[in-house]
């Protein structure tokens, strides 16, 4: 019965170990697991904060360089406005997308006086890729989509655009002209040209706004310098039709040939001879002439040129019309000049015009286009009126 008591006592002694090395062991498998947790929480933790540090360099890096860009953008505004000339504003304006945009490539486009075509004016880091002169269309790749639409366009957003506008956009695209943006510099409706730029530093959606803020600079900068140019011409004008004087002809036209071989636009250069102002009595030529300029500022489009190159000779510039275009205008001002009236009640009379095209892409010799514009056949229209 001894036997039995101390059997059972040790049994229940061994029972009572094993329970509690149980509990004990448990204990100490909650406590590892719950070390293991808070582990990985501190763990967690840490890289939040990582994040968050980074994110915060991130933030004062792009707060330093917006800080960067206000006061760059001033000084960069005053030098394009100092531009003389739209080549020189252009430089400034390609100038600022390397230092204001620290753009690697960067091109940029001048629209000629038709807002028709756009020509390569100003470029960098793109001399492998276009040449000194390129040219395009409006609506024509990316940049004339820019042109066309007016809208700032972002190269990775083209598959918002729909698939026919992608699919000519892809067939009139420059060969390797990849640029990943494109704004265009429009004043009112007015079309000046696109700002190209591509490899941006720092974040995309303040580039972008400087990029469209250097746009609206640079159209207002060329409009400035249109508008200047305009005067200058109004200072030389003929007082009795308001044209240019002669010797403005050479000038102005170099600069009409100069377009045509930038842009690849054509040039119409018309004369006209009204044979009634070029007679002694000055009283009958300032009133011949008077009628025939005021019925032509009535008929030119604004971007159309006048130059009174005689008594009774007036030579008109009229870009992007070809030879289509200018037997038209031909035949309109051969059949209404003639029966045009003066305050004295007698027609202008007989007149004669010559006309020759120049199609774009081709430079020519100002001189040398005069010397071929005088070897041209002469029309003589009469005009048909009552007596």
């Amino acid at each position: 019965m001894i036997a039995g008591l101390i059997t059972g006592l040790l049994v229940g002694a061994v029972v009572v170990y094993a329970i509690c090395w149980n509990l004990m062991r448990n204990k100490e498998k909650a406590a590892s697991e719950s070390a293991a947790i808070l582990t990985r929480s501190v763990r967690r933790a840490t890289a939040e904060v990582s994040k968050l540090r980074l994110i915060e360099q991130e933030y004062a890096k792009g707060q330093q360089a917006g800080s960067d860009l206000i006061q760059l953008f001033p000084d960069l505004v005053k030098m394009i406005f100092t531009g003389k000339n739209s080549d020189e504003v252009v430089d400034y304006i390609n100038r600022a997308c390397q230092n204001l945009l620290k753009a690697g490539e960067s091109a940029v486009f001048l629209a000629d006086r038709t807002g028709a075509r756009l020509g390569l004016s100003a470029s960098t880091g793109l001399s492998d890729t276009v040449g000194e002169h390129m040219n395009l269309g409006l609506g024509d790749g990316f940049v004339g989509l820019a042109a066309e639409t007016g809208r700032l366009l972002f190269r990775g957003e083209l598959d918002k655009e729909s698939v026919l506008v992608r699919r000519n956009m892809i067939m009139s695209d420059i060969p390797g002209f990849k640029p990943d943006y494109a704004a265009p510099m429009q004043v009112e409706g007015v079309l000046y040209g696109v700002i190209t730029a591509g490899a941006f530093e720092g974040t995309g959606a303040m580039r972008r706004e400087t990029l469209r803020a250097l746009a609206a600079v640079g159209a207002a900068a060329l409009e400035n310098v249109r508008l200047l140019e305009r005067f200058g011409s109004s200072s030389n004008l003929d007082p009795e039709t308001g044209f240019m004087r002669k010797l403005s002809l050479e000038a102005v036209l170099e600069n009409e040939l100069e377009r045509v071989e930038r842009f690849g636009s054509s040039l119409a250069v018309v004369e006209l001879q009204v044979e009634s102002a070029a007679e002694e009595d000055s009283t009958t030529s300032r009133e011949t002439m008077g009628v025939a300029a005021k019925y032509l500022f009535s008929s030119l489009r604004n971007i159309d040129l006048g130059i009174r190159t005689g008594q009774g000779t007036i030579v008109l510039l009229l870009p992007g019309t070809d030879a289509d275009g200018a037997r038209s205008v031909t035949g309109k001002l051969g059949g209404e000049l003639p029966i045009l009236k003066s305050d004295n009640g007698t027609h202008v009379g007989s007149v004669r015009i010559r006309s020759i095209v120049i199609e774009g892409g081709v430079r020519q010799d100002a001189m040398g286009l005069l010397d071929r514009l005088k070897s041209q056949e002469t029309m003589e229209f009469e005009g048909y009126y009552e007596i």
